[in-house]
């Protein structure tokens, strides 16, 4: 187990070593803009297909070296070709990619 993440549990998306989360990804794409998303649990739940469709992987925020969040977790997505990630809480990522 990651640091609060038990990576046993069947998730819609892989899990990401801690070091693929950079500044410059980060950075590269607004994941909230883009697909106009408030920070906000209903927003995201309403719009858990779009988050599903364009991610590819996740860690445990706690783990990241770059913008570490406690209870969080740090999920990338590929958008129009541009690698972009952001932060969910622990419930939002499991009403969102839990299988």
């Amino acid at each position: 187990m990651e640091k609060g993440i038990d990576k046993a549990k069947v998730y819609s998306i892989p899990w990401l070593p801690w070091d693929y989360f950079t500044w410059d990804i980060w950075r590269a794409c607004d994941i909230w803009t883009t697909f106009n998303i408030r920070c906000r649990k209903y927003d995201i739940l309403a719009h858990k297909d779009i988050l599903r469709k364009y991610a590819v992987g996740y860690c445990c925020s706690e783990a990241l070296l770059i913008r570490p969040k406690v209870e969080e977790v740090a999920v990338m997505y590929l958008i129009n070709g541009r690698m972009g990630w952001s932060h969910l809480r622990k419930d939002e990522f499991e009403e969102v990619f839990r299988e």
